[in-house]
């Protein structure tokens, strides 16, 4: 008797455990992780540290997205992509107008905290408190500025009237790591190509203008090639009052023997993926694997609606070396460059698909000997990473 009990309780609790574990929605206290489909590649270069623009501010981000929110140098497509397609708030006026922002919501303050650059630059609204909007940017401050705050992150207030909100392109956007000195671009929600850049190098205290300023900013104006004393700088779309997007500069060269005119990019072009430039951001002019250069944008990209430019700091942040086991790529058979992938539009097709070695081999024979390929971005040897670990602004 005491068997057949012991049998229907199992039975029972068979026939009943379904009704408990398998109902059609899971109880509160039950949390499914989806799988990350957006995690970036950890053989990458990667920051030892995620900071959000918005950490150490006074007042804090309340916002479900925003790029004050956004891990710098995460290279999550979903959440870039969501910001990149927002909305920006800026203040009306001119392109190359400046507004300085006072500490304190009054006619009277004179304490100026920092300055915004109308119709491009984006702001952060925090809140409204009467005619007054607390925002956060990163201060736009020009050389001879009465305002000497320059590229620093600031929290003040403007006019609620001077506000206005700006739609964006929905196809593009620009993402520009001051810490990698790397331009991302991004097509309908997914990183598209990556491209070397160059972004200002304030080299001590006396140069801090030429800091290119973080934030979000609009692609304003296409302005078109102009000179920078002996430099040429092609297809420049400003993003900030003098700041703009351009090729990396050129200059004309004379044959001393010959007398002809050439064209050379050689000054510049050693320094991309790395700051270099007066406060612009320089552009390579070689195709990626997906054809993409500086004309590419200039072509391509959206005047109205504008395309929306992220722009990273690299304050306190610190680049780690990728993993040795990244596979990197090279022609044996004379290549000078080595690759991040197989194919590039810089070799030759007879030479594809390239050689295959890893990223630990990088500074043995016969490897070590290969310079960076100015088309396909591949990831910095060690002591340049150290380098631009060097260049990163720090407290």
């Amino acid at each position: 008797m005491r068997y057949t009990k012991r049998i229907f309780s199992v039975l029972l609790v068979l026939v009943l455990l379904p009704l408990f574990t398998f109902s059609e929605e899971e109880p509160d206290s039950v949390v499914w992780e989806e799988e990350d489909l957006s995690a970036p590649d950890t053989l990458l270069a990667t920051d030892v540290f995620y900071h959000t623009p918005n950490e150490h501010s006074a007042v804090m981000c309340d916002h479900d997205v925003c790029f004050w929110r956004l891990d710098m140098g995460r290279m999550d497509e979903a959440q870039i992509w969501k910001v990149l397609t927002q909305p920006v708030t800026v203040i009306d006026g001119k392109q190359r107008e400046q507004v300085r922002i006072p500490a304190e919501p009054d006619d009277l303050c004179r304490n100026y905290v920092g300055v915004v650059t109308c119709a491009s630059q984006a702001v952060h609204v925090l809140r409204e408190e009467g005619d007054w909007t607390l925002i956060e940017a990163y201060s736009s401050s020009e050389e001879g500025s009465a305002v000497k705050v320059f590229a620093e992150q600031f929290q003040g207030w403007v006019k609620t009237k001077r506000l206005k909100q700006v739609e964006v392109d929905q196809h593009y956007g620009l993402v520009i790591d001051k810490l990698q000195q790397r331009l991302y671009v991004f097509k309908e929600g997914k990183l598209f190509t990556t491209m070397l850049c160059s972004t200002g190098f304030a080299k001590d205290k006396t140069t801090l203008f030429h800091e290119t300023p973080a934030g979000e900013y609009l692609m304003i104006s296409w302005v078109g090639g102009f000179q920078a004393e002996t430099l040429w700088c092609a297809y420049g779309i400003r993003i900030n009052s003098g700041i703009l997007i351009h090729e990396v500069p050129s200059r004309e060269e004379v044959n001393s023997k010959t007398g002809e005119k050439t064209v050379s990019y050689r000054r510049c072009e050693r320094y991309l993926g790395e700051k270099a430039s007066h406060g612009c951001v320089r552009v390579q002019r070689q195709l990626t694997p997906e054809g993409v250069n500086a004309k590419w944008l200039w072509d391509n990209l959206s005047r109205n609606p504008c395309t929306k430019v992220i722009i990273w700091d690299d304050l306190d942040r610190d680049l780690a070396y990728p993993d040795d086991s990244l596979l990197l790529y090279y022609n044996p058979n004379g290549g000078e460059n080595y690759h991040s992938q197989p194919t590039c539009s810089l070799v030759r097709d007879k030479f594809e698909p390239m050689t295959a070695f890893s990223y630990g081999e990088l500074d043995q024979k016969p490897y070590k000997k290969l310079s960076p390929c100015p088309g396909c971005a591949p990831m910095p040897r060690k002591d340049k990473i150290d380098e631009l670990n060097k260049k990163s602004r720090k407290h």
